[in-house]
């Protein structure tokens, strides 16, 4: 309340004291901290308890005070977060809230204000009933929340300990208190009214207690219930004061008119709980139907209003002018395309679709160790020795437990790197040189579906290497996206298309950070640009997987298949049976995104060109491919979030001397390819095509509508 009636004046020294996250303090962004699966209580009490509700509401708590900084530009973020002082006891329950917080700032200093552990016990006894406990919490030396040394102890393990401030306090928190807090600010003494904090009485929290033994049987009780059910136990009695625990905490400190005799905490044996639980479960039923009904509303609502955004783009009086690329490469049936779609459906734009600021440069995710999530992904190569390295390290950054990869004719040395990593452990590799049928990459996905390595798995992923997976909720992890998915099978990732840009040469052959320039969120038109790759949750669903889906759903099966968009939004619907591209209807980018680098260098093009490709072997790769996936007008930098975390993990893969040199030989045969490639007629030619192919985005979209190629 102090810092609250503060906030325009501290605001003035640039110290940011958000009101976007709670009517006082921030109890939002502890909430968005919080894991859908652990049940916590306060998700319940905030109606979060499904996992798409709780990861919605943590991207909107998120985005709300990333607005506030983006709009005021502080010197300093303040957070008041006594949420956390209570709930995150272990180092596990910390690390996610300083997770949380490290999306906007790697320069943290906790103040903890501690409590006297009487104060504290009489705190946690009465918040832990509200919420359901059946008994008292721990009091003795050592609980962290309680113990003051403790709480510190464990706030220093996770923060560091030359960050830490803590203070301690007499009995309850003054306006003086908090305006120690701000003195290093400059900020005067601060104003505020109090109230002073009441709890209820000790007959009152020990009717509670066996309250809540009687309703421990009921699921996901909304908490309006229980409030109502907790309201009718009546008042009797004094209110429970620090005193009354005094006794209990001596061990710890020494509290000042310590009664003798320490409370009964237990269950009160005397109070019936029966006549009130009459009905409850009926009632707890029929609020989860109505908030079951409520989402659904919401979710219709959304996209609806979503895809309302996206089709209502500004109509223009004429055509938009040709640049002089595209009064060249363009068709007069490409100029026709261009001319009619002009400002209508189908014209391609970076509004109404993705929820984030993608231009701007967020805090990047912190370099630790991904949570296992059981995660196989299954690829194809073909002559990719120097990308794959960043790959790997990529994708195990964010969780990918282990790879299965086949390879067909290899020169450049990327069977002898994936041998490697084989026996250091990290992937699987398996020739595909003998494959038969109409693709090398089908013919390999067949032959996957019949290993244990694959039938073992949790999760399953097929994606290419030049597609990176840009999960841009949470802390950037599958553990996170899964969380965020909760009981659904199947989520459609898809494409977003980052083109060259003007980037000529392989150099280190990196590509996260290289290529920013993409596709812009609205482009429904050519049909394969909102094509998807999909994550499978492997439990026998589907029998067959191809390029881009899992397919031949058992009968038996069918209805317990869900579907997830990229915004985690359900559409089951019309992504079940069939259907490798999301829809106006279906696209979404907010929680995951499949980024799509189908050129990268204009060298590494040359060398792709020359190759032939995974899939149509007998398609070629000339002009034609440039131009549609040379998407570069937009900006996309979320994934540069994960690039300290990739860095890490690829320095760690090339401490291995034999893959550091097979890794820099690879890079070597691609650079001299690349000359031999340029010094030819024909892909000289095709090099100086590209350069005056720079299409805009409406011109783009025309040329690939236009050539109607691969329908």
């Amino acid at each position: 309340m102090a810092l609250a009636g503060a906030r325009a004046d501290v605001l003035t020294q640039g110290v940011l004291y958000p009101d976007s996250l709670g009517a006082l303090g921030q109890s939002d962004l502890f909430t968005a901290a919080l894991s859908p699966a652990e049940g916590h209580p306060l998700l319940a009490l905030r109606g979060l308890t499904d996992p798409v509700d709780a990861q919605d509401f943590a991207l909107r708590a998120r985005a709300g005070l990333a607005g506030l900084i983006v709009r005021h530009r502080p010197k300093m973020l303040l957070l008041s977060l006594p949420e956390a002082a209570v709930f995150c006891t272990t180092p596990a329950a910390l690390a996610a809230m300083r997770a949380v917080l490290s999306e906007f700032s790697d320069d943290i200093l906790p103040v903890l204000h501690l409590a006297p552990p009487a104060e504290a016990a009489a705190d946690a006894f009465h918040l832990q009933t509200l919420l359901g406990a059946t008994g008292a919490p721990p009091m003795g030396k050592g609980t962290v929340g309680i113990d003051p040394d403790a709480t510190a102890a464990l706030w220093a393990q996770v923060f560091g300990a030359e960050t830490l401030t803590a203070r301690e306090f007499a009995g309850a928190l003054t306006a003086k208190d908090l305006g120690v807090a701000l003195a290093d600010l400059g900020q005067g003494a601060l104003t505020a009214r109090l109230v002073p904090h009441q709890r209820p009485s000790l007959v009152t929290l020990r009717r509670a207690l066996a309250l809540n033994a009687g309703l421990a049987g009921m699921d996901s009780l909304p908490f309006s219930l229980r409030e109502s059910l907790l309201a009718k136990l009546g008042g009797e009695g004094d209110p429970l004061t620090a005193a009354d625990l005094a006794p209990l905490t001596a061990a710890i400190r020494t509290v000042k008119g310590a009664r003798k005799t320490a409370p009964d905490l237990s269950p009160d044996p005397d109070f019936e709980p029966s006549p009130l639980l009459a009905g409850v479960a009926e009632a707890a039923a029929a609020a989860r139907q109505a908030a079951d009904a409520a989402r659904v509303q919401r979710l219709t609502a959304q996209g609806a209003a979503s895809t309302a955004r996206a089709v209502a783009a500004p109509r223009r009086k004429g055509p938009e002018p040709l640049t002089k690329a595209g009064e060249s490469i363009l068709s007069p049936t490409a100029k026709e395309v261009h001319r009619s779609f002009a400002g209508g459906r189908y014209w391609p734009r970076n509004t109404g679709v993705v929820g984030i600021d993608e231009t701007a440069d967020l805090p990047p995710f912190p370099v630790d160790t991904p949570p296992k999530t059981g995660t196989l992904i299954v690829g194809c190569m073909k002559n990719e020795g120097p990308y794959i390295l960043e790959w790997i390290a990529y994708h195990k950054a964010i969780g990918v437990d282990h790879f299965l990869i086949f390879t067909n004719d290899c020169s450049d040395g990327t069977d002898e790197i994936l041998i490697r990593l084989m026996e250091l452990g990290h992937l699987t590799h398996v020739s595909n040189n003998e494959w038969k049928g109409k693709s090398p990459q089908q013919a390999a996905l067949n032959k996957a579906m019949k290993m244990d390595l694959v039938k073992q798995a949790d999760w399953l992923i097929h994606i290419d290497i030049d597609e990176y997976i840009n999960v841009r909720m949470g802390n950037g992890t599958l553990a996170d996206l899964y969380a965020g998915m909760g009981e659904a099978t199947n989520l459609a990732m898809t494409w977003r298309l980052f083109g060259n840009a003007g980037q000529e040469e392989i150099g280190e052959a990196t590509v996260i950070d290289r290529f920013t320039g993409c596709a812009p969120a609205y482009v429904p038109k050519p049909h394969t640009m909102w094509g998807f790759k999909s994550i499978t949750r492997n439990v026998g669903a589907y029998s067959k997987l191809s390029c881009h889906r899992p397919n031949k759903v058992a009968p038996k099966m069918k209805d317990q298949v869900r579907w997830l968009n990229g915004n985690l939004a359900d559409h089951s619907k019309e992504l079940t049976d069939k259907g490798w591209r999301s829809s106006i209807q279906s696209i979404g980018y907010d929680a995951v995104q499949l980024n799509h680098y189908a050129l990268r260098s204009r060298e590494s093009f040359l060398i792709k060109r020359q190759r032939g490709r995974a899939l149509h072997v007998d398609r070629s790769i000339g002009l034609n491919y440039w131009v549609r996936h040379d998407w570069h007008l937009n900006t996309d930098r979320s994934i540069l979030r994960q690039v300290p975390r990739t860095w890490a993990m690829k320095a760690k893969l090339l401490e291995d001397p034999v893959l550091a040199r097979l890794h820099a030989d690879a890079l070597a045969w691609h650079d001299a390819k690349a000359a031999e490639l340029r010094a030819t007629e024909a892909f000289a030619a095709l090099w100086e095509q590209t350069k005056t192919a720079d299409l805009s985005d409406g011109e783009r979209m025309a040329y690939a509508v236009a050539e109607d190629m691969e329908s």
